[in-house]
Order: C-alpha cells, then structure tokens, then sequence
C-alpha cells in the first residue's frame, strides 16, 4: 500500500455519514473506517514516521472494535498524559467512588 492510498483512506473517512476514528501522533497515524453503512466491514490503516511504512487490511466489526479499544489503552496513553480512560482495577474503583460521592 502507498501513502497515496493512505491519504485515500483519510479522505474517506471524512466523508458525511461514514463511520471513522483517525488517531494522528507525532509517531504514526491509524485509522479505523467504516466500508459500509451498516459498519458490517472495516478497514484498518496506519502509516509510521519517519519511514513512510504503510500497513492496511479489512476486518469484520468486532475485531475493528478490539483494535480500537487496544489503541486506545495501549497506544494513546503514550501520547497523551491523564488520558480519561481507566486502565486498571485501582482507575475503576476511582470511579465508582466518585459515583457513590455523588
């Protein structure tokens, strides 16, 4: 795949009604988009830098929803300081303790 092919990705996941997650880091960018409507098919793309590395493949819906859970415990919080997603048992009883102060 081409970086061509990857902006041709990106452009259509910009495109009105389609379903996407682009993440763009200084050190790659991955996206997750929607081929149909209904989301019964997904493409997963991601190029690095500096290289230029391009990987890309399609995938069903519930393997685009683990990746994406992956991405965002794994990948983001390497970019990100006090991203707001729990990623353990101690950030989860944090918040549920929060819910019982309420």
């Amino acid at each position: 795949m081409s970086k061509e092919d990857m902006i041709g990705i990106l452009t259509g996941a910009m495109k009105p009604g389609v379903a996407s997650v682009v993440i763009n880091t200084k050190d790659y960018i991955y996206c997750l988009v929607a081929k149909d409507a209904e989301g019964s098919s997904w493409k997963e793309a991601s190029i690095t830098f500096p290289d230029g590395g391009v990987e890309q493949k399609d995938i069903p819906p519930g393997k685009a929803l683990m990746l994406l859970i992956e991405e965002l415990l794994r990948g983001l919080p390497n970019y990100v300081d006090n991203l707001p997603i729990a990623k353990n048992e101690l950030e989860i009883q944090t918040a549920i303790e929060r819910i019982k102060g309420l």
